[in-house]
């Protein structure tokens, strides 16, 4: 919880070779910067907002050790205004409530997780339990007794103002943290009975909202970037014909489990010659195969209306193998700039 004496906590777990942030998620921009940084040797955090995102654990930190410290959500919120924090109650203590079902909820679900309370931490017993827990070291006296009469404080006010300049990135990693957890719940299913087809845009604009998510945090957006896309140019180049929307469907539902957008126009090298370059690419990871499936059923498709070149961009590393296993080869590479 928020004021449990987790500075406090943090300072005393930095011992030997190891290092022990402090809300370390504030600094972080992406999924990856936090596997980032659990992947190092000899490293931890103490966090008093990742109770709610405790199911990404197991995938970004493997064998990571977990220690969860419980206040009492009144103290909590008198301590909070004690440091210079202006609410109401009736805002923060459901925040606070929920931080508190999340501990315990890790407590519950998650195997061989140490829970103490934070008035426990004034104890020289509880602390060597907690040392020897997370460190795997023998308790160290002598380093209790230097830190045991310290008190560390962050700024409130000094956290207050670095939250709100950097809200929008935080936002958008909260929103990236929430998509993941819910994709992750959903079932794996098997690669059969998927039909590919080109269809309206309208069509796969209104039936693909959770497949854009899954697309956009794969990229390191928030899942509702695609809300900001142009989607008048979209619709109106399907209305020409120069959008050749491309989709992947299953079950007796047809949801949406991929889709292929590609811009169609004629091109510049050779007169009366169509060209096509792909805007957007996306496989559901849940159905392996996929995607080399949906690039070449939408190559023939493209070359059977007359399509005579193909580019594709690569928006990530591992899509280069994929092109290469179509038959596709590098061309020159591209660079841009904003201009502001």
């Amino acid at each position: 919880m928020p004021r449990s004496r987790s500075k406090w906590l943090s300072q005393f777990l930095q011992y030997g070779a190891w290092q022990c942030g402090h809300d370390e998620l504030r600094h972080c921009r992406s999924l990856d910067d936090v596997r980032s940084w659990l992947s190092q040797p000899c490293t931890g955090t103490v966090e008093t907002a990742a109770a709610p995102f405790w199911r990404l654990l197991k995938a970004l930190a493997p064998g990571v050790r977990i220690v969860t410290v419980h206040r009492p959500v009144a103290a909590v919120a008198a301590s909070l205004r004690r440091g210079g924090m202006c609410f109401e109650d009736a805002d923060m203590l459901p925040v606070l409530e929920h931080a508190a079902a999340k501990l315990r909820q890790i407590d519950r679900r998650l195997p061989d997780v140490l829970s103490v309370r934070a008035e426990d931490l004034a104890d020289e017993a509880c602390c060597a339990e907690v040392f020897q827990h997370c460190l795997h070291l023998p308790h160290d006296p002598v380093w209790w007794a230097a830190w045991a009469p310290v008190n560390v404080q962050v700024s409130i006010p000094h956290l207050l103002r670095y939250a709100l300049a950097y809200g929008t990135q935080t936002g958008r990693l909260i929103a990236q943290a929430r998509h993941r957890i819910l994709a992750d719940m959903r079932k794996p299913v098997h690669m059969n009975g998927v039909v590919f087809q080109q269809e309206p845009f309208a069509r796969f604009l209104a039936d693909g909202r959770e497949a854009y998510g899954d697309h956009f945090v794969s990229l390191g957006e928030s899942p509702d970037y695609w809300t900001d896309c142009n989607l008048d140019l979209f619709q109106r180049c399907d209305e020409t014909g120069a959008l050749h929307v491309w989709t992947a469907r299953a079950g007796h539902n047809g949801q949406m489990c991929g889709y292929l957008l590609t811009v169609l126009a004629e091109s510049f090298d050779k007169r009366g010659e169509i060209a096509g370059e792909q805007m957007a690419f996306f496989a559901d990871s849940a159905w392996p195969g996929l995607g080399l499936k949906l690039q070449r059923s939408s190559i023939e498709n493209l070359r059977q209306r007359g399509v005579k070149r193909v580019t594709m961009p690569v928006s990530v590393p591992r899509l280069n193998l994929l092109y290469r296993r179509l038959g596709a080869v590098p061309w020159l590479q591209t660079c841009g700039m904003e201009l502001q």
